[in-house]
């Protein structure tokens, strides 16, 4: 039996963690282990009061809590349970989960039920139960054709058939094996938050494997509260996410301007010109949505010249 260890980070909100951990012990096939990484001080009531309610939930003690120095956002915390994960604990696989991304009772069996390549990482199906069990957002999806390589499925209704969809990859929800973190690492610390889901599954596909979607392992994320505005050209597609907080929307415009640096490190013409593309597309959305503002337009740029040159300041 391969050793799963589910790994997420805490920062905030108490009663999200306590429900993660609980929708964790009500699992048919339970993780053998669990971390959570503690992003607020030492003295969180997360501390006791986790360890408190898995004494409750499960036998043994299968509970760990990694306590950070400060707030490393999402991809710095991850970054060291995965670590610690596979390292320290010896798992086999990391599930990625986060405080408020809750599995329903049969998603990791389900997860492991389906017999894939050793160089394939699966990954559950992110919904939303509050919009009737549709998509969180939208999931990149492997066609098979030369034409139009890869599609963009923005509701269950556009995904394609059967249960094992080949896709491009992903960060919550993700089982990663032991192999993906030997030959990858763990996702960059600097990014702080809004990166380590693009970045980190392009270096695992970079290191040679490939990601498939399990229809039927579910796990429930809430979506964006305004719906996302959507643009295509070509083959490509932009989304915008309408009511972000400024310092969210910082880092993800930072971080994806870096992530086009990693992958093409000596383009600097394309790497300009897509980043010229993105903030006009960026403009398009915030006009089309009454968000255009000077604050805005000057994080924009901000962001879009940090990451260019390869600056990954925060906020």
């Amino acid at each position: 039996m391969p050793i799963i260890c589910a790994i997420f980070t805490h920062y905030g909100s108490k009663q999200r963690s306590l429900t993660c951990l609980e929708r964790l012990a009500q699992q048919t096939r339970q993780p053998d282990t669990i971390v959570i990484i503690n992003n607020s001080t030492a003295d969180d009531d997360i501390t006791t009061e986790a360890p408190a309610l898995a004494s409750l939930l499960f036998a043994d003690k299968r509970l760990h809590i990694l306590q950070m120095s400060s707030n490393l956002g999402n991809a710095g915390g991850c970054a060291h349970g995965m670590e610690y994960a596979f390292r320290t604990l010896q798992a086999d696989y990391v599930w990625v989960l986060d405080d408020d991304s809750w599995p329903r009772p049969q998603t990791l069996e389900r997860l492991l039920a389906v017999q894939v390549p050793e160089n394939t990482v699966r990954m559950s199906l992110v919904i939303d139960p509050t919009k009737n069990d549709d998509l969180s957002w939208p999931l990149t999806m492997r066609t098979g054709s030369e034409h139009m390589p890869w599609k963009n499925a923005i509701t269950r209704g556009d995904m394609l058939p059967g249960n094992e969809i080949p896709s491009r990859g992903g960060w919550l929800g993700a089982l990663y094996p032991r192999a993906a973190w030997l030959k990858a690492g763990v996702p960059t610390p600097e990014l702080f938050i809004r990166g380590e889901d693009e970045e980190y599954p392009w270096k695992v596909r970079h290191a040679g494997f490939e990601f498939v979607t399990v229809r039927d392992s579910e796990l429930e994320h809430p979506s964006a509260a305004i719906p996302l505005v959507h643009f295509t050209y070509g083959n490509r597609s932009f989304f915008y996410e309408p009511g972000l907080p400024i310092s969210r929307s910082y880092y993800k415009i930072r971080n994806w301007a870096w992530l086009q640096r990693l992958k093409h490190p000596r383009a600097y013409l394309r790497r300009l010109a897509a980043c010229g593309f993105y903030i006009i597309l960026t403009i398009d959305a915030m006009l089309l949505t009454n968000e255009l503002s000077w604050s805005g337009l000057y994080t924009l740029f901000r962001a879009m010249h940090n990451g260019y040159y390869g600056k990954l300041r925060p906020f």
